[in-house]
């Protein structure tokens, strides 16, 4: 079954429910999208209108497909707000006097100026906030953390970069990429909380981790980097690390300095440390995964 982006199901009810006319277009043919609808749960009517590639003459990234569909909304087009996530639909969004926000469907960091026409662009829809454009907030941000379906990942810790403890003075516990290479594929680069539990010790700690290309390090690979937030008097290489991942804090970003890094990672550990007090963060601390041998059928 078709999943959709991280986030879109969230926003697409969020402006059902309120209201807002929302509209789905594609170069492909009309029955194609008809049919990846249909594989969504009660999508199919939340979209006021629906405008397949077969329906106009020119696809993007001509503005045609975007002139057509708000002439169905019965909405002028400088009060439309598109979200894109290929370059020749900001082109076509954009060509249309549109507002474009852009969620790169390619994630190499290479392809990233690719999307620099949008007038934002964004890791994901998790981070879309509408009523930087006039729409209605979300109400579901806990204590600066968003609560998302839970993953699960394990596997021995590893070796990193060893610039965790040496370089940062915050000691990450890092996995072998095999562990969550399920979940790489898919999730949205970001800093995560949620709880660790290590198998030769019997205890839950709370956890940070971050996930994608650290941006200021400039890595060559997206990883997943966790800091379970204790203070351990040794290393800890070869244990076996369990993690349930429950809710995301902010995108991945960027600093001009090594201390404005540490500082923002320190911010994000406080964050985490006080959200997972309360629920529905705080219900996963007795998870049984966390606390019961993993398999590698396990992996999630």
């Amino acid at each position: 079954m078709l999943r959709p982006l991280p986030g879109a199901a969230r926003l697409i009810k969020h402006l059902h429910n309120h209201r807002i006319p929302i509209a789905l277009v594609s170069d492909s043919p009309k029955s194609n999208v008809m049919g990846k609808l249909n594989h969504q749960h009660g999508w199919t009517e939340l979209f006021k209108a629906v405008l397949g590639g077969d329906e106009v003459q020119k696809g993007k990234p001509d503005p045609e497909i975007y002139s057509t569909i708000a002439e169905k909304l019965g909405a002028e087009p400088d009060g439309c707000l598109v979200i894109e996530d290929s370059p020749t639909g900001i082109a076509a969004g954009k060509a249309a006097g549109m507002k474009v926000v852009a969620v790169p469907s390619l994630r190499r960091k290479a392809s990233k100026n690719q999307y620099d026409s949008a007038d934002l662009v964004l890791s994901s829809l998790l981070d879309f906030k509408p009523e930087v454009w006039g729409l209605p907030a979300f109400q579901d941000w806990i204590c600066n953390t968003l609560p998302i379906e839970p993953w699960y990942v394990g596997g021995p810790v590893i070796k990193g970069f060893g610039r965790g403890s040496k370089i940062l003075g915050i000691p990450t516990a890092n996995l072998p990429t095999t562990a969550f290479s399920s979940v790489l594929s898919d999730c949205v680069c970001g800093i995560y909380l949620g709880w660790a539990a290590l198998s030769d010790r019997g205890e839950v700690y709370k956890m940070v981790m971050s996930v994608g290309w650290n941006p200021y390090f400039d890595n060559t690979e997206k990883t997943v980097e966790p800091w379970l937030l204790h203070e351990f008097p040794e290393d800890f290489y070869g244990e076996e690390l369990r993690l349930v991942v429950v809710g995301y804090i902010r995108p991945e970003a960027n600093f001009p300095s090594l201390e404005a890094l540490i500082e923002r990672i320190h911010e994000d550990g406080r964050i985490a440390s006080s959200a997972l007090d309360i629920n529905p963060y705080a219900k996963y601390q007795n998870h049984p995964y966390l606390l019961t041998p993993l398999c590698q059928k396990d992996e999630i």
